[in-house]
């Protein structure tokens, strides 16, 4: 019995895996449910059955693809400049849970059938925990700002290639964007 159910977390595991991949390449209308499970090695039909079907199955793959916790600093004088840094040297690291959080960002803001469904998560994940952090007026508003200037920076460099964000300009731009930020952590 034992390694039945391990076999089935396994088999859950390997669809979640080629479902973040996929999601993270292409958006949600240009994905499968045989494409997942090919990736997956498995039959289609246990997507249903483990996860109910490909909107449910979306869900659960980018959860956690925004999760903002473990990354923020108690220095809240310098959390701007980090945040910052932690965008410009984000395809240094490799992707969290085998998926690439801009990509699903970016996806998603062509999808009526998505753009809602990232939208709560990324509140949920980045959004929200930002904002307790946050003192003083209006957390909420500057942490969604704070989330904007990111994802316009991170876009900008990665997704596009500016060739104008180089190497050698990143602790310019850390020092430039990040004071950005810091005004809506610090406002004066």
């Amino acid at each position: 019995m034992r390694s039945a159910k391990k076999r089935s977390n396994q088999t859950r595991a390997r669809i979640l895996t080629a479902a973040r991949v996929r999601f993270s390449r292409y958006n949600y209308e240009n994905v499968s449910i045989r494409d997942v499970a090919a990736d997956a090695g498995v039959d289609s039909a246990l997507i249903s059955r483990y996860f109910g079907g490909k909107q449910k199955l979306y869900v659960k793959a980018i959860k956690g693809a925004f999760r903002i916790e473990g990354y923020l600093i108690d220095d809240l004088d310098q959390l701007g400049a980090h945040l910052v840094s932690l965008v410009l040297h984000a395809r240094d690291q490799p992707v969290a849970n085998d998926i690439d959080p801009l990509k699903v960002l970016l996806h998603a803001a062509g999808s009526p059938a998505t753009a809602n469904v990232v939208s709560r998560i990324f509140h949920a994940e980045f959004v929200l925990p930002v904002a307790r952090v946050l003192p003083g007026r209006d957390p909420k508003l500057r942490a969604a700002l704070i989330g904007s200037i990111l994802i316009g920076l991170g876009t900008l460099h990665h997704a596009l290639g500016s060739a104008t964000i180089t190497a050698a300009e990143k602790r310019k731009v850390t020092a430039i964007v990040g004071a950005a930020v810091q005004l809506c952590i610090t406002p004066k």
